[in-house]
């Protein structure tokens, strides 16, 4: 990603975490993106949810990106590794478990616990 992309997001990111302050009142923001992969966390939901601003919005970003690519790296080693070993019966219930659709239920798992 080059700096000016880098740039792009996050001053999209705190624009988007102002312009919806009132309304993440009402809704809990995404901590896991509802899009990607279970467990690959949502940079604009955090960034949110932890209020960062300033130099540590981009930071964050970064980190997350990272988070991210190992956790779509170790899903795929998974299943690659798992394709020899388990049946293809098995294989289409680890698929269920990594599905994209488990991040909304972790969602609201999450903003239902009191902080």
């Amino acid at each position: 990603m080059t700096t000016r992309f880098r740039h792009a997001v996050a001053a999209g990111v705190i624009a988007l975490s102002l312009a919806t302050v009132n309304a993440q009142q009402a809704a809990a923001p995404e901590v896991f993106c509802n899009t990607m992969q279970a467990g690959a966390l949502c940079p604009t939901g955090t960034v949110s949810v932890l209020k960062l601003s300033g130099p540590k919005v981009q930071q964050w970003l970064d980190l997350v990106e990272t988070y991210n690519d190992t956790v779509e790296g170790a899903t795929k080693k998974l299943k690659a590794d798992a394709r020899s070993l388990l049946t293809p019966a098995q294989m289409a219930e680890l698929d269920r478990w990594l599905d994209k659709g488990l991040n909304p239920e972790v969602n609201r798992i999450l903003a239902s616990r009191t902080r």
